[in-house]
């Protein structure tokens, strides 16, 4: 979950078709399924990101003053982490877990509690980030794994996932992987006074083709929709 230290700190929705924000939402918008409950909620950028569309969400967020901004978007919010949260009984069909899971000691039992919560239907989103991301590997190649503010190597970070790992993780907590994509590097935020140039699109159209080539070497994030491992 969000720390409580990192409380002024907003997340910036990222406009790239490509990132996890969008490819998310626009999966949200697609799947239709209600209610959701999205875990790690922060300021609540889901609902906003998918606002009008009619759907009900429930949130869970740690961080107390981004839990207060997000209720306004949200029928419930509870302000505390998973294992805590009195969250109701086989009531969501779709659950969320954007970037949440790698700050967690026990990911599988979190899934687990959150299946709990789920309908038997249901189905998850969850992104983690992408440890074989190839600028990680050229830092261990120079004998370095620093601790970061953001991605993968954030310094909040108790989990660590390649696609494989995130997968494993998923079917140990009871569910099975039916889609994976991958996201990109935010170049809006390493780049910020270069976003909409020409050169920042080129970079943008590159960054597209090797995602498609080498994923596990491109990749910042997994993104896998998941659903029961015994649904049909």
């Amino acid at each position: 979950m969000a720390n409580e230290t990192a409380a002024s700190v907003h997340y910036r929705v990222h406009h790239d078709p490509k990132s996890s924000h969008q490819q998310i939402s626009r999966l949200v918008r697609e799947l239709r399924l209600s209610p959701i409950l999205d875990v790690g909620c922060a300021q609540g950028m889901l609902a906003h990101l998918v606002g009008g569309s009619g759907l009900v969400f429930d949130g869970v967020e740690a961080n107390s003053a981004w839990a207060d901004m997000a209720r306004p978007l949200y029928r419930n919010v509870w302000s505390s982490y998973v294992e805590q949260a009195p969250l109701p009984d086989k009531e969501y069909k779709l659950v969320v877990c954007g970037d949440i899971l790698e700050h967690t000691p026990d990911p599988v039992s979190v899934i687990q509690r959150l299946r709990q919560a789920a309908a038997d239907d249901a189905t998850f989103i969850i992104s983690v980030p992408n440890i074989a991301h190839l600028a990680v590997r050229m830092l261990l190649l120079m004998g370095k794994f620093p601790k970061m503010e953001r991605g993968p190597l954030d310094k909040t970070h108790l989990q660590f996932f390649t696609k494989d790992t995130a997968k494993d993780m998923v079917e140990a907590a009871g569910l099975r992987v039916v889609r994976t994509t991958t996201s990109g590097v935010p170049l809006d935020e390493i780049w910020k006074k270069g976003e909409g140039s020409a050169l920042y699109k080129i970079f943008s159209r590159v960054q597209h083709l090797m995602l498609g080539i080498a994923p596990r070497l491109f990749g910042f994030q997994w993104i896998m929709v998941c659903k029961n491992a015994n649904a049909a």
